[in-house]
């Protein structure tokens, strides 16, 4: 097994920033707006917070074997058959997650700019790309990541420099009290899994180059991140307003509407979506990549590649069949997602706390007595 990866600090923390707001500012604005109102940016940044730490605090048990696959010596830390169940679990959610996010992507799509094209053709093709970019190797995608987001990040950067005098209200008192608590805990809770996904990257620790920086660098690529997420939203609240911004499918889309770069470019729709594509395709390769490698160690399996391109059939059918209609989508994902994915994330504790409890019992005994 090789001793250090390939994937670097700024590999990480790019791969970081783009995933945690690149399909959440299309998906996540509108009912987070509906739910939460102006508590809405609260709820994102301490969602951020609690995310991004069970992130880290996985992370740091990973690190004690670091040269080492999750997934190939868990299973000497807790007995081998539930590890597998455990394996079997992860890849499962992250192969559904994958689905989730190709069935958004053909809801959003086709009806906007591919009308009367086949879901399945638009999936089949996204998840072609996407399997052979994991194909090329995790560092492949973690590579792509960085030769994408200084791009991603520029524009979401200083677009709001384009909204400032927008931003001149009476309604920023709004954003300073809490209206509601139990909204604002309950969407909270529903962000804190989006955050959570990134303990994925505890189940790859043999491809990072590992340094005593590497927690530090997620924090800073998920508040980052975050900081993009939430002046998206205090933007959208600020031109639409809480209930106009509930009831738009895509309040961020509509936003670059304002938008004009001078008498250059008059219309950002199509410069916006392509860039947000391409973090969406970024987000999609890394989460197919993670499923499809536990998958193959739930299998025993020497080679992940083999299984790349039938676990993407099964990604492209389950999207078709996930829910009729956006909606019916989305009254899933308020319904039971969060608390479903919080369980598949926090699995990964039981093997600290079985190491911790075997420890504990070995230092009670001590010693065995001299004769």
């Amino acid at each position: 097994m090789k001793q250090q990866g390939t994937v670097t600090g700024l590999q990480l923390g790019a791969m970081t920033f783009v995933f945690v707001f690149s399909t959440t500012i299309a998906f996540l604005i509108s009912p987070l707006a509906g739910a939460a109102s102006f508590d809405g940016g609260l709820c994102i940044v301490l969602a951020a917070i609690f995310g991004t730490a069970l992130a880290t605090f996985s992370l740091r048990f990973a690190l004690r074997q670091p040269s080492s696959y999750f997934g190939e010596y868990g299973g000497t830390l807790i007995n081998k058959y539930l590890h597998k169940g455990i394996l079997f679990l992860l890849s499962f959610f992250f192969l559904h997650l994958a689905s989730y996010i190709l069935r958004e992507f053909t809801d959003f799509f086709i009806p906007t700019y591919l009308r009367e094209t086949p879901p399945a053709a638009v999936g089949v093709l996204v998840m072609v790309a996407v399997a052979s970019l994991t194909q090329s190797g995790v560092s492949t995608v973690f590579r792509f990541a960085q030769g994408c987001f200084l791009f991603i990040g520029v524009l979401f950067v200083f677009k709001p420099l384009f909204f400032l005098t927008a931003m001149d209200t009476p309604m920023w008192y709004e954003f300073t009290r809490i209206h509601d608590w139990k909204a604002l805990w309950a969407q909270t809770y529903a962000i804190i899994p989006w955050y959570g996904e990134l303990i994925m990257f505890s189940y790859i620790m043999p491809e990072l180059n590992i340094n005593p920086k590497i927690r530090k660098v997620i924090w800073v690529g998920s508040l980052a991140g975050t900081y993009i997420l939430l002046v998206e939203f205090l933007l959208i609240m600020f031109f639409f307003g809480p209930k106009l911004a509930a009831t738009l499918v895509y309040p961020a889309l509509e936003l670059t509407g304002f938008l004009h770069l001078g008498d250059f470019l008059r219309n950002t729709d199509a410069l916006i979506v392509s860039i947000w594509f391409t973090g969406y395709f970024i987000k999609l390769s890394i989460i197919f990549t993670i499923g499809t490698l536990l998958c193959s160690q739930a299998l025993s399996l020497s080679n992940y590649k083999p299984i790349t391109f039938p676990l993407a059939v099964i990604v492209v059918s389950m999207s078709l069949i996930l829910a009729k209609n956006p909606v019916q989508l989305a009254e899933y994902f308020n319904s039971s997602w969060a608390t479903f994915a919080l369980f598949i994330e926090c699995l990964f504790f039981i093997y600290p706390l079985v190491f911790w409890i075997k420890s504990g019992r070995a230092r009670s005994k001590g010693p065995a007595p001299k004769p």
